[in-house]
């Protein structure tokens, strides 16, 4: 690969036994691996845990084959032209003929919980018309915005807390060809500020593979104490703190409100109740473009939660 292939291409497993799995996950692939019975299935959870990879890895893992893309195709449900776009997309591929593979079609739907609630009631038709042709594998984030009648159709996978060894392990090894010099405690600390967002710790070893610092790598004191001036509602200096942890640690601003946020869930249980988690939603979704102008009001939203207790 190019010396300027992102890491995240770079490392991406390209088979089945490669990927970290949630030790249930892995389990239950194996199973449809060795069983040759593949179900409708729907992987959900946060962006970076494998979703993507792990379902391409798992259809050629089945077929025994790294050379089976004729007999997948990969959508993006949230398509703006709509659902009667992607129904035109399938009914091509599942119609055509094969010339060198023969088989399970496969139908692999990403970030279907953006679609509306009536794309989802015509994907249940459509899945259920191709039932002996062709097996359908939807990934998203949020399960929560997936009609229940549709989320009945499928094996449901949830991918979020993936075994932390395995994760390090992982880690050292692009520490190691890429020449780099994390220490295992720093290595530890990326992930435990990223938990299972692998696709993000790649990303921030990338970045900062010149200015290596173990104290460059935001701890939960960092987090603790934004807490703390988060509290005490000065929301134009809390501003200019964040924008200066930025600069500091070199990771984005939505990274570091994203981050704060799986801190706040993993270890303040407090201030986690329902309206809080669906604040967190709806966070994640802001587009990067939007954060500067929504961050006033995340930092008031976040003091009111700190503080109504």
């Amino acid at each position: 690969m190019s010396k300027f292939t992102p890491w995240v291409e770079k490392y991406r497993p390209s088979s089945f036994n490669d990927i970290v799995f949630d030790p249930l996950n892995k389990q239950l692939l194996e199973n449809i691996i060795k069983n040759k019975c593949f179900p409708n299935l729907l992987f959900y959870g946060p962006p970076g845990t494998g979703k993507t990879t792990s379902i391409i890895n798992l259809i050629n893992a089945y077929h025994d084959s790294v050379n089976c893309k004729n007999l997948m195709i990969h959508l993006n449900a949230s398509d703006e032209r709509g659902i009667d776009i992607i129904r035109n997309q399938i009914n091509s591929f599942v119609n055509s003929k094969s010339l060198f593979n023969d088989g399970m079609k496969f139908v692999i739907l990403d970030e279907v919980d953006y679609m509306t609630k009536n794309a989802q009631i015509a994907l249940k038709y459509l899945l259920q018309s191709y039932k002996s042709k062709v097996r359908f594998c939807l990934i998203c984030n949020y399960i929560s915005r997936i009609d229940e009648a549709l989320q009945n159709e499928f094996v449901r996978l949830r991918f979020n807390q993936l075994p932390e060894n395995e994760i390090i392990n992982f880690l050292n090894n692009i520490n190691t060809c890429e020449k780099l010099n994390y220490t295992s405690e720093a290595l530890l600390a990326i992930q435990k500020l990223f938990n299972s967002d692998i696709r993000s710790m790649i990303n921030y070893m990338q970045s900062n593979e010149k200015i290596i610092s173990n104290e460059k790598i935001i701890s939960n004191e960092l987090w603790n104490n934004l807490i703390d001036r988060i509290k005490k509602n000065d929301y134009k200096e809390n501003i200019k703190y964040i924008n200066s942890l930025t600069l500091e640690y070199n990771i984005e601003k939505k990274n570091i409100i994203k981050n704060f946020l799986n801190f706040i869930i993993r270890n303040k249980k407090e201030y986690v109740n329902s309206e809080f988690l669906l604040f967190i939603e709806n966070v994640m979704h802001i587009p990067d473009l939007n954060i500067e102008y929504m961050l006033p009001h995340c930092l008031i939203k976040l003091h009111k939660f700190f503080t109504q207790n």
